[in-house]
C-alpha cells in the first residue's frame, strides 16, 4: 500500500480525516432511518398502513415489529402529516445548498483550515442539539444547521484534502475512505441503538476526530498560500507536513504566482463549457443517487440488512476501482464516468422492468444494489474531475458551484420517492433515473475532457485546454517525486 500509493503518516491522518468527514455528511441519508415507518393497527384490526385504521383509532395506533424508533414515529408523519418526511429531507438539503455558496467562497478568501474547522464544529454541535430537542420546530432548525455544515465540509475539506495529497493519493482516498464505510458505519450504529435521539447522538461524538486532527494537526494548505503569495508561510506548512510525515523536507517547485480570478471572470474564460459538463455531472448523481438511496428503505427485506449489503458492496467495489486505476494505464476518468454511468442505466432499466412486472423477490434487491454501486462510481468521477480541472485561485469556488447544482437534485430526489406511493406507478422513478442518466452520458462522451495524474498546483485553463507547458512542467515534477519518494525522500 506504501509503495504504491507513497503515503506516510500524514498522508493517513489526512484520509482518515476524510472519512470522518465523509462520514458527518452520510447525514443526508439519515432521512431512511429517520423517516422509517412500520407497518401499524388500531386494536385487533389488520397490519399495514391503512389511513383509515388510523383515522378510525384517532391516531392512537400500535406499531407492529418495530426494528427502529424513528423520528417519523415519534411525531407520527404518516398519513395527512407524511409531506414532514420529505420536508425532512428537502430541508436539510436547502441548508446543505447555502453551506456550499457560503462556506466554499469563504475558504478561497480565508483559508482552508479555519473554515473547514468552522464548519465541522457547527455541525457537530447541530448535531447534539438534534438529539435532545423536543420540539418539531427545533428538530427541523437543527436539521437545516447539519445541512448547512454538511455543505462545507464536503467542499473545503474535500479541495483541503485534496490540497494535501498527492496525485496517485486521490484515487486511494476514494477507492478506500469512502461513502460506502461511512453508509455502513451509520447503518451499523442506528442497529446499535435502535432510536434516532442515541444514533444522531453517536453520529454527532463519532465527527469529533475529525475537528481534532483539523486543529492539533493540519497546517493550512501550502497550495492555497501559495496562490494568496504568502511563499515564506507555505514553505513552513511544506516543512511541518514533511515532519508529521516523518520525512525530511525537500522544497517543491511551483508554478508561477497569478492573480486570484473571481467566479464570474471564470465563466467569462474558456471554463464555461467545462462547468456546465461538470454541473450536469453532479445533478445527475446526486438526483439518482439520492432517489434510490431513499428507495431503497422501502426495498421488501430486512432493513438493516439491505443497508449493510449496500454499504459493503459499494466499499469493497471502490477498493477494486483503485486497483483498475493503478494498474490499468488506459483507465481513464472518462473511462471511469461513462462506463460507471452506463451501468446504472442498464440497472435501473431493468429494476423498472421488475417493478413494472410486479416482482419484488431478492432478484430486486440485487440489481437496485448494483446500480447504487455504479451511481457511486460517477460520485468519484464527479469529485475527482471537479477537482483536476480547476486552477488553484478558483477550485472550491468552482467545486463549490458543482455542489450547489448537485444540492438541487438533491432537494428534487425526494419528491419522486412520492411517485412509489402512487398504485401502478412505483417504476417511474426508475425511469427518470434511466433517463437522466442516459443524458448525462451523452454529455459526458462528447465533452469531459480528460485529467487523471494532473498537478493540482500546475492546472492552467486556457479556452478550455490545459496549458502545454504546464503539462510538460507537471510530468518533469512527477518524475522528480516519484524518484524522490523511491529514495525515501520526501
Amino acid at each position: 500500500f506504501q509503495m504504491i500509493f507513497q503515503i506516510n503518516r500524514f498522508h493517513l491522518l489526512v484520509l482518515f480525516t476524510w472519512q470522518f468527514t465523509i462520514f458527518f455528511a452520510s447525514q443526508q441519508i439519515f432521512g431512511i432511518f429517520g423517516n422509517y415507518v412500520p407497518d401499524w393497527k388500531c386494536d385487533d384490526g389488520p397490519p399495514g398502513k391503512s389511513c383509515n385504521e388510523y383515522e378510525r383509532c384517532n391516531g392512537s395506533i400500535t406499531w407492529v415489529d418495530p426494528v427502529f424508533n424513528s423520528a417519523a414515529m415519534e411525531y407520527k408523519w404518516i398519513c395527512d402529516r407524511d409531506y414532514y418526511m420529505s420536508f425532512f429531507n428537502q430541508l436539510q438539503f436547502g441548508g446543505v445548498l447555502i453551506g456550499t455558496i457560503s462556506f466554499g467562497t469563504a475558504s478561497d478568501r480565508f483559508g482552508r483550515k479555519p473554515v473547514a474547522i468552522g464548519a465541522l464544529t457547527l455541525g457537530v454541535t447541530a448535531l447534539f442539539c438534534a438529539s435532545y430537542v423536543t420540539s418539531m420546530i427545533l428538530l427541523f432548525v437543527c436539521r437545516a444547521l447539519v445541512g448547512l455544515a454538511i455543505g462545507g465540509a464536503l467542499v473545503v475539506v474535500c479541495t483541503f484534502v485534496m490540497e494535501m495529497l498527492l496525485p496517485q493519493q486521490r484515487m486511494a482516498l476514494r477507492a478506500f475512505f469512502n461513502w460506502g464505510v461511512a453508509r455502513l458505519m451509520i447503518t451499523g450504529i442506528c442497529w446499535y441503538t435502535l432510536e434516532w435521539r442515541l444514533a444522531t447522538f453517536a453520529c454527532a461524538a463519532l465527527t469529533l476526530p475529525a475537528i481534532l486532527i483539523l486543529i492539533f494537526i493540519f497546517p493550512e494548505s501550502p497550495t492555497w498560500l501559495h496562490t494568496k503569495g504568502r511563499l515564506d508561510a507555505m514553505r513552513n506548512s511544506e516543512k511541518l507536513v514533511a515532519k508529521r510525515g516523518g520525512v525530511p523536507y525537500v522544497p517543491i517547485k511551483h508554478r508561477k504566482l497569478e492573480r486570484n480570478k473571481t467566479f464570474c471572470e471564470l465563466i467569462r474564460s474558456g471554463l464555461l463549457k467545462r462547468l456546465l459538463v461538470l454541473w450536469i455531472m453532479w445533478f445527475t448523481a446526486s438526483l439518482c443517487g439520492y432517489a434510490t438511496d431513499f428507495n431503497s428503505g422501502q426495498i421488501v427485506g430486512d432493513l438493516y440488512f439491505n443497508q449493510a449489503i449496500i454499504s459493503i458492496l459499494i466499499a469493497v467495489s471502490k477498493m477494486v476501482l483503485v486497483l483498475v486505476d493503478t494498474f490499468v494505464p488506459g483507465f481513464s476518468r472518462r473511462v471511469l464516468h461513462q462506463g460507471s454511468q452506463l451501468g446504472a442505466i442498464i440497472c435501473f432499466g431493468i429494476a423498472a422492468i421488475l417493478k413494472i412486472v410486479g416482482y419484488s423477490g431478492p432478484g430486486f434487491l440485487v440489481v437496485n444494489t448494483i446500480g447504487t454501486v455504479f451511481i457511486e462510481y460517477t460520485w468519484d468521477a464527479c469529485y475527482l474531475c471537479a477537482v483536476e480541472s480547476m486552477e488553484t485561485s478558483s477550485r472550491a469556488s468552482a467545486t463549490g458551484s458543482c455542489s450547489l447544482v448537485a444540492r438541487i437534485g438533491a432537494i428534487i430526489a425526494p419528491l419522486l420517492n412520492y411517485v412509489n406511493q402512487l398504485e401502478n406507478y412505483g417504476y417511474l422513478v426508475y425511469v427518470i433515473v434511466v433517463a437522466a442518466g442516459t443524458i448525462n452520458l451523452v454529455q459526458s462522451y462528447m465533452f469531459l475532457v480528460e485529467t487523471k495524474g494532473i498537478v493540482l498546483d500546475n492546472v492552467k485553463v486556457d479556452e478550455d485546454e490545459f496549458d502545454e507547458s504546464a503539462m510538460r512542467e507537471e510530468e518533469e515534477e512527477m518524475n522528480e517525486l516519484e524518484n524522490g519518494a523511491k529514495n525515501g525522500k520526501r
